[in-house]
C-alpha cells in the first residue's frame, strides 16, 4: 500500500517530530520516551507499505504531530484505526 501521497506526508511529520524531540539540548526521559514512540508509530505506518514523504522540518514536535493528525483527519474514515489511535494517544502525551 503505497498509499495516497497524504500517508506519506503524515509518516515525514511523524519522523521530523522523532527527531524534534531528539534534538532538544537536554533531552528528558520524558522527550526519549516520545522519540521511542514516534518509531513505533513509524512502524506502524511501514507495515502497510507507507513510503514516507519529506517534508519541511520547520515545525516543532507538537507542530509537526498537529499537521500529522491534520492531514489523518482529511480521510479519517480510510486511516487505520491503529494509526490513528497510536497518533491521537502520542499527541495528548507530547502536549503534558
Amino acid at each position: 500500500m503505497d498509499g495516497p501521497v497524504w500517508l506519506g506526508r503524515a509518516l515525514g511529520h511523524v519522523r521530523n517530530a522523532a527527531s524534534a524531540f531528539l534534538a532538544v539540548d537536554h533531552p528528558s526521559s520524558e522527550c526519549l520516551f516520545l522519540a521511542a514512540e514516534c518509531l513505533d508509530l513509524e512502524g506502524l505506518f511501514t507495515e502497510l507499505g507507507v513510503v514516507p514523504e519529506f517534508v519541511d522540518e520547520g515545525l516543532d514536535a507538537a507542530g509537526s504531530l498537529s499537521r500529522a493528525s491534520a492531514l489523518l483527519e482529511e480521510s479519517r474514515p480510510v486511516v487505520p484505526l491503529a494509526v490513528w489511535a497510536a497518533l491521537q494517544a502520542l499527541r495528548a502525551r507530547a502536549a503534558r
